[in-house]
């Protein structure tokens, strides 16, 4: 799909190598066990989107990925995300969820997340939002990973809730972001 210097970002492949990532810390060990074990089971029956980064060298065996899903942000009608006077009726806004996202541990100060946020977010901006009605994108953060999407442009939802929760909502607008 893309090509970045020596590495291609691509749709994951049946052909794939889904072993091998190491993701150092045991808080992120759940994406390694989805990538593992549901990865190419959800890409086949289109639950799930994941795209990879492969070294051409080793086309099929992936040193990061992300995995993107339809989604929405949950509000409970206490929260406008919207602003400026654009008024939306519903407890949910649509959006598309960075489900997953993980970089081998030994390429993590490659900017390899940095760059499949971007890619994720210049496909949803695209090729989704022209399509259908969809303006935010949301994650579900680990608390360890909040300043990496901060520094991605991301805003955690401003709930006592939300904040309190191990891995709280983040998101941001689409109609913000040029790609």
């Amino acid at each position: 799909m893309a090509d970045n210097g020596d590495l291609e970002l691509r749709q994951l492949e049946p052909g794939d190598k889904v072993t091998g990532l190491s993701v150092g810390d045991p808080a992120f060990l759940p994406l390694k066990t989805f990538f593992r074990k549901h990865a190419k089971t959800y890409e086949a029956q289109s639950l799930a989107r994941t795209y990879v980064v492969c070294e051409p060298a080793e086309h099929d065996k992936p040193i990061a990925f992300i995995t993107l899903v339809c989604g929405e942000i949950e509000t409970q009608g206490d929260t406008d995300l919207l602003g400026d006077g654009v008024t939306y009726r519903y407890h949910g806004y649509p959006a598309v969820k960075l489900a997953r996202l993980a970089v081998d541990a030994r390429r993590r100060s490659a900017g390899l997340g940095r760059l499949l946020v971007e890619f994720a977010l210049g496909l949803v901006k695209e090729v989704i939002c022209p399509a259908v009605g969809c303006r935010f994108m949301v994650v579900d953060s680990k608390r360890e990973s909040v300043a990496f999407y901060e520094s991605c442009g991301f805003t955690m939802l401003d709930t006592d809730e939300n904040r309190a929760r191990d891995e709280p909502v983040m998101f941001i607008d689409l109609h913000k972001i040029q790609v």
